[in-house]
């Protein structure tokens, strides 16, 4: 019987030492996973990942560096993640190129080191990696760590784009529209707005409804509009529950029907958008979809005022001067006037020139 149970072992170890490094680094990611019917096991797959690496073979050398930077399988070394990342992307993985990037751009795990970030994402963005592009499009847009290059920004975003990532899509779309870094092209930005909606980008549904709404790029169509502010606020997008409110409230490519109106703007507001906000101020302050209600006017009011939204601002000056949902107060109506910019509004004038 123990005859046996060595012959096992030693055919066990001729079997895994017979077993290629693309194999090992394969059982690994299973046992890393939890699948090909193994149960998630990280020791096992740092043992697999291990073995491989010690026969050269980059992509386990990366999942080593993956399991120190997390403390998959082995006491977490941040030292030791980088040795086996740098290892790896020395090898052309661009993997570990865009993680040393990451990690360096970042400067969380590591002391932050702008010109070893911009060196790792132009080599992963050289060997393919979409959103090394994207990153270093960012970078050379803003200037961060380099001369600011818009030209250099733009082809980055592209390649991003034709590669299928959908935040380089968008952006690409938006530079389209206002024509930043390229020439003004809203043909052009719906066309990248309708990639990246298709590829699942909310935001991009939502600017593509936009485009319909106003007739930018492409034939105005209403209920293409509402269709797709239907789809993104679905979704959760705050802007897209605004928009929906706006063409409840205007029977724009639907029937008018102001409480659903007021129910979207609400939404919208409730998630942070200071537009949305404004329009449940507006909503209360005229009961349209609402009962009527200075009070609850003047909070929603002073979010949006809060936040920077002039016609709120004004607004604001407006309740003050008059005690509208508030006690009147001459000076606070000033303040609020003078925030939302307005030189001829002013009640202080006003006041005087009544009691002559």
């Amino acid at each position: 019987m123990r005859k046996i149970f060595l012959l096992i072992i030693s055919l066990s170890v001729m079997l895994l030492a017979n077993t290629t490094a693309k194999e090992l680094d394969r059982i690994g990611m299973n046992y890393a996973l939890g699948q090909g019917g193994k149960v998630q096991d990280y020791k096992k797959a740092f043992y697999y990942f291990n073995r491989a690496s010690k026969m050269g073979y980059a992509p386990s050398e990366y999942h080593l560096g993956v399991a120190y930077e997390n403390g998959y399988g082995v006491k977490e070394n941040i030292s030791q993640a980088i040795k086996y990342y740098l290892r790896s992307a020395k090898k052309y993985n661009k993997d570990a190129q865009y993680t040393l990037a990451k990690l360096y751009d970042e400067g969380i795990k590591v002391k932050k080191d702008k010109k070893k970030a911009i060196y790792w994402y132009d080599k992963a963005s050289k060997h393919g990696d979409m959103y090394a592009k994207t990153d270093l499009a960012k970078i050379y847009e803003k200037g961060d760590g380099v001369k600011k290059d818009l030209s250099k920004a733009t082809k980055y975003y592209e390649g991003a784009a034709k590669k299928g990532d959908i935040e380089a899509q968008v952006k690409i779309a938006s530079m389209a529209q206002k024509g930043k870094g390229v020439p003004r092209d809203e043909k052009k930005a719906v066309e990248w707005y309708i990639k990246a909606s298709k590829n699942g980008s909310v935001d991009a549904q939502n600017r593509l409804g936009e485009m319909y709404q106003n007739g930018y790029g492409v034939k105005k169509d209403l209920k293409k509009a509402f269709s797709l502010y239907k789809q993104a606020s679905l979704h959760g997008n705050a802007k897209a529950m605004n928009n929906l409110g706006n063409m409840y409230a205007n029977g724009y490519g639907v029937k008018q029907d102001k409480v659903k109106a007021y129910e979207y703007y609400k939404k919208s507001a409730k998630l942070g958008n200071i537009e949305g906000a404004y329009h449940v101020a507006v909503s209360y302050a005229s009961g349209q979809g609402i009962k009527k209600d200075f009070k609850e006017a003047k909070k929603w009011f002073t979010k949006a005022g809060n936040a920077g939204v002039q016609k709120a601002q004004y607004a604001l000056g407006i309740a003050y001067e008059h005690g509208y949902g508030v006690k009147r107060n001459i000076y606070k109506a000033l303040e609020w006037y003078k925030k939302a910019g307005d030189p001829n509004r002013h009640p202080l004038r006003v006041t005087k020139t009544s009691t002559k």
